[in-house]
């Protein structure tokens, strides 16, 4: 499923930054950021974001330009006292935007290991990342100067 609401560009630090800051969301936090050689901005992406009773994770597809949904959950709070309902609310957000975290981290091909495997791998790793950024400044540098013209 995509997300239209996004533009179709990765975003900057500084637009998930302004997400954050905007009434639509109670939360926007970044779970894929990559930097490029040469290049001063750092680019989002993956986010977690965060709605009064729902939770999405969504990831910038090289492959269809567009920000593609990865996981969403709607949840409510038990119904028992002002105080316990709000608390129950943060902690279905915490839990949902962790989950949502973990699945955008699977999507985008990150992987926990042991530092020796890391360590072993460390030159297959940096070129995957560093073309996954190459790919990531390109698109954003072609709708930006496309809009801009």
């Amino acid at each position: 499923m995509a997300m239209d609401s996004l533009p179709s560009r990765p975003l900057t630090i500084a637009e998930g930054r302004a997400l954050h800051r905007s009434d639509a969301f109670r939360m926007v936090a970044p779970a894929s950021a990559h930097t490029a050689r040469g290049e001063d901005e750092r680019l989002v992406s993956a986010l977690v974001l965060v709605r009064d009773r729902s939770v999405q994770g969504v990831g910038y597809d090289l492959g269809t330009d567009e920000w593609t949904v990865v996981y969403s959950e709607s949840f409510e709070a038990a119904d028992d006292g002002e105080r316990a309902a709000a608390d129950g609310l943060v902690t279905a957000a915490e839990e949902h935007a962790q989950a949502a975290n973990e699945a955008l981290r699977e999507w985008a091909g990150h992987e926990d290991r042991e530092f020796e495997a890391v360590e072993d791998s460390a030159v297959e790793a940096e070129a995957g990342e560093s073309e996954r950024a190459r790919a990531l400044f390109e698109r954003y540098r072609a709708v930006t100067d496309a809009d801009a013209e």
